[in-house]
């Protein structure tokens, strides 16, 4: 019995931040975003087949855009808002780290070292500090109170930080140099990561401006060629040339075929030049979501 319960899981306590992990406001704005919309989806389907939503304000790719840009868009600001943070507090760090250093060098204790620098402006890091500082006056492990600092900043780089300065400070020795030497280490982290920032930097320029490039001949076709054919058919429709009959062409179809164009253009474009920009797919979000609608306001006004 026990064996089939292990098989198939049973008996197993569901932990939702092991499935799902630790952040659950972005768990909480991904199920309203998810919600809204399907909530869009729906209506959209319902416009198509011929049900009137919103008349004729609204069309069923409008009510698509919508879904798209409500599904994307809170999670896309909501992650780069975090990144911010990240960055602000990776920034201070090297500085905190090297206070450190010259504060245990002065022959401080750690525990006194880090409440002094809790007291100073480190900007984004400071909060952070105040937290560690708090927790080893409640007699927390300085190992403890490092964990929990990387567990809520959630970097790769101060995970690593925190693994290396517990087991510096584990096996003993020159604690002002391991802190230097860790100073060290992430501002070499963050001039690695802001070449490669400036390099790929040129290729996601590149993708915005084959956007708008494309969006603007698609305007111009709208404007010179298809304009044309409107008012050749205004006057031709249903007449026959040479045995062949010209038919009537739809112009709203023809605006949902270059905006189905564009829409993929925009949201593609802004999740590889975003990604190649900052390395995370929420920069991506982010920059989709801008050209999306950017895209969408241009059609309102020029179609």
């Amino acid at each position: 019995m026990e064996k089939l319960k292990q098989l198939f899981g049973l008996g197993k306590i569901y932990n939702i931040n092991k499935k799902y992990g630790k952040d659950q406001k972005l768990l909480v704005i991904t199920g309203l975003s998810a919600g809204i919309a399907t909530i869009l989806f729906v209506f959209a389907f319902l416009t198509f087949i011929g049900i009137s939503i919103a008349g004729d304000f609204l069309t069923g790719m409008d009510f698509i855009v919508f879904g798209v840009l409500g599904c994307i868009g809170p999670i896309g600001f909501y992650n780069h808002i975090k990144d911010k943070r990240k960055r602000e507090v990776g920034e201070k760090l090297p500085d905190f780290l090297q206070d450190i250093a010259g504060s245990t060098a002065s022959g401080m204790t750690i525990y006194d070292a880090i409440k002094s620098a809790s007291e100073g402006d480190y900007g984004a890091l400071t909060p952070e500090l105040k937290m560690m500082a708090s927790q080893l006056s409640w007699g927390i492990s300085i190992d403890d109170a490092l964990k929990n600092f990387a567990k809520r900043i959630n970097t790769k780089e101060v995970k690593r930080l925190a693994i290396t300065i517990n087991k510096a400070l584990e096996i003993g020795g020159n604690t002002p140099s391991v802190f230097k030497a860790a100073a060290k280490e992430i501002d070499q982290i963050k001039r690695v990561d802001l070449q490669r920032k400036t390099e790929m930097s040129l290729y996601s320029i590149v993708i915005f401006l084959s956007f708008f490039v494309f969006l603007a001949v698609v305007i111009i076709i709208n404007a010179t060629i298809f304009a044309a054919l409107y008012d050749l058919q205004s006057e031709m429709a249903g007449q026959s040339i040479g045995g062949i009959r010209i038919t009537e062409i739809n112009p709203t179809e023809v605006k949902n075929m270059f905006f189905a164009f564009v829409f993929i253009q925009s949201l593609g474009g802004g999740l590889l030049g975003g990604f190649m920009m900052e390395g995370r797919l929420s920069s991506g979000v982010k920059q989709a979501f801008l050209l999306v609608l950017v895209s969408f306001i241009i059609f309102k006004l020029l179609f």
